[in-house]
């Protein structure tokens, strides 16, 4: 075999498949292009051309190869220094690059120190590459076409291996620092709360997309000037340049440049370097709206009923639901009126549940449960410093919780006089201003009110104001009290034993027939309520299958029991006009006030039943509604 055919036989035996080596070459990339600049730095700092330099990764795999093209092309001939040619393979000898690996330190071979009689002519100085986890991720090599020791070489080499190692570091921080960026980049743009920084002359230094929006600038021409230049008002922010102080959640209304006005509630941090001194301020913004939406969802500021939760088939309740489902599609305001127990509050969530504010929050408030001296700042909110031990910065009210929804004001006919005055205000302007404070705020509030009482003799006793009451009675409902629902009865008293028995885990299947009839006797003073209060009582005291009898309260019992009938001798003895007196009077309370349903009760004509009223001094119990 000649010298040629010898030589061929050991590429081949060294040879890397070039698929894998392409996949090499994209997978060291990193590497190559580091070592590049040092290999054209060896090259052109040293005198003498009589040499090559060689990249492997940690595997002895050649990378690259650089020198001059005559040189090269002896180093080929003779040692076989090929790109795509790997030097750990079994014919290759020792070499400086296999002690580089082997030994993980600089290494050298001169002359006779190779093994191989064909590298003898060559002197090899090779140094390791190793990454920030002292990893190994390629040699360095350079190659000289003498036998003779160069006494610089090697030190050139170590030092070019090292400047290879910081590139890498540095270039690998540089990727996790653009990466890094880019993730708080997207962080800060994908924020709802608006986002910016200025420098220590107040210049805008970045603003994220929510920011640009609220403040209706472009967020890419804004950049560089300052921010008193941007805006329609004097920036918050300048102070914290001035003071050094930050701020936090403080409340702000201001106007941007399209004239839009904003509530905001805003939070400003100082920027210092190492030395303390103060280098610019973050501010970050947001609308209270989003806050106070994201509060209502937190506190359950929505109406949970619709009208399918609403039981019975009477038809005076149809009516009410049908009637209630159309004020449902209006923006005026509803006043719900019946009696304690019927059910007002359910139809209030139900209006708002089917209204176009649905997605809005339901905020309702008891006008007769709060304190009259607090009535005003529940309702309307109170800014910082207006009560000694109030919350700092002040407080917004249920009109302002309730913007763009729903604000239930539940026993309307309990709020006092002077509340009435600042409500009438709310209901015109649409705006109020906060107990303490003279920022005047902007709601949007649909009013739902409901009472047990007659708004309309309030009015005419002076105890409720007419303009209120007419702003209030735009499409109004009354609600019937269960004993004019008899056929509901059945219906709602299966309801509440299911129901109860489910929640107390009792195995009740059913009422009996008797207990149905003394609930349908019973008149029901406290309405579906106090239906309900009563099924509860049974449901716990109850050991059988069915609600029977001896489960229900006495007065029930008592009312269903024969009473031999005794003549009230005392009643027929008394003068005839305080009997009729006595008897329209039941009858008005009865009817709740309704002349037309007394007259029918009582069997008289409406005029007859007007003039014994006036005639008994009876007309001021007449309903608002007749």
């Amino acid at each position: 075999m000649s010298d040629e055919q010898i030589r061929d036989d050991q590429l081949s035996r060294i040879r890397i498949d070039q698929k894998a080596f392409q996949h090499l070459l994209e997978d060291k990339k990193e590497l190559i292009q580091n070592a590049q600049i040092f290999m054209d730095y060896i090259f052109s700092f040293m005198p003498e051309k009589n040499f090559v330099i060689v990249l492997t990764d940690e595997k002895a795999n050649i990378l690259k190869v650089a020198g001059g093209q005559t040189l090269m092309q002896l180093c080929n001939d003779e040692m076989r220094f090929l790109e795509g040619t790997c030097w750990m393979k079994e014919g290759v000898g020792k070499t400086a690059i296999s002690e580089a690996i082997n030994t993980g330190m600089p290494a050298k071979l001169c002359g006779e120190d190779h093994p191989m009689s064909v590298h003898q002519s060559w002197s090899c100085y090779a140094a390791p590459i190793v990454d920030a986890d002292g990893m190994l991720q390629g040699v360095l090599c350079l190659t000289e076409n003498t036998r003779q020791e160069n006494p610089n070489a090697l030190g050139m080499v170590i030092a070019s291996a090292k400047g290879i190692e910081n590139q890498i570091k540095n270039m690998d921080k540089a990727i996790k620092l653009k990466e890094q960026l880019k993730y708080q980049s997207a962080i800060v743009e994908n924020m709802s709360d608006g986002f910016l920084t200025i420098d220590q002359y107040g210049k805008l230094t970045y603003i994220n997309r929510k920011g640009a929006e609220l403040l209706a600038l472009d967020q890419h021409t804004c950049i560089g000037k300052h921010v008193g230049d941007l805006v329609p008002f004097k920036p918050i922010i300048l102070e914290v340049l001035e003071t050094g102080k930050g701020y936090t959640d403080r409340e702000y209304v201001l106007e941007n440049l399209k004239g839009k006005k904003m509530h905001l509630l805003k939070t400003a941090m100082p920027i210092k370097d190492e030395q303390g001194e103060l280098v610019g301020v973050i501010d970050i913004f947001k609308e209270i709206k989003q806050i106070k939406k994201m509060i209502n969802s937190m506190v359950g500021a929505q109406a949970t009923f619709s009208f399918g939760d609403i039981l019975g088939n009477s038809q005076a309740l149809r009516e009410c639901i049908q009637k209630s489902k159309v004020a449902a599609q209006s923006l005026s305001s509803v006043l719900i009126q019946g009696e304690s127990g019927t059910g007002k509050e359910l139809f209030a969530h139900a209006i708002h549940r089917e209204s176009q504010r649905s997605e809005g929050p339901f905020v309702a408030i008891n006008c007769a449960a709060i304190p009259k001296e607090l009535i005003e700042s529940e309702l309307f909110g109170y800014a910082a410093g207006a009560f000694t031990g109030g919350v700092k910065g002040g407080r917004p009210g249920k009109f302002e919780l309730a913007h763009g929804g729903t604000i239930f004001l539940d026993e309307i006919g309990d709020m006092p006089l002077n509340i009435q005055a600042k409500l009438l205000r709310v209901l015109q302007d649409k705006k109020i201003v906060r107990v303490g404070g003279d920022t005047v705020f902007d709601v949007d509030v649909r009013i739902v009110a409901a009472t047990n009482r007659s708004l309309y003799n309030d009015c005419t006793k002076g105890l409720f104001r007419w303009d209120i009451y007419y702003r209030l009675n735009v499409l109004s409902i009354q609600l019937p009290p269960l004993r004019e629902r008899e056929c509901d009865v059945r219906l709602l008293a299966d309801f509440f034993v299911q129901k109860i028995a489910g929640r107390e885990q009792k195995n009740i299947q059913g009422i009996d027939t008797r207990v149905y009839e003394m609930l349908k006797g019973h008149h029901w003073p406290g309405n579906v309520r106090e239906l309900e209060n009563v099924m509860e009582q049974a449901v716990n005291l109850c050991d059988a299958e069915q609600i029977l009898p001896e489960h229900l309260p006495a007065f029930i019992t008592r009312e269903s029991a024969p009473v031999e009938a005794k003549p009230d001798l005392n009643f027929y003895l008394r003068p005839l006009e305080d009997v009729e007196k006595e008897t329209i009077l039941k009858a008005l309370a009865y009817t709740n006030g309704n002349v037309s349903r007394t007259a029918k009760l009582l069997n008289v004509s409406r005029n007859t039943l007007y003039n014994k009223m006036q005639k008994y001094d009876a007309v001021s119990t007449v309903n608002a509604g007749e």
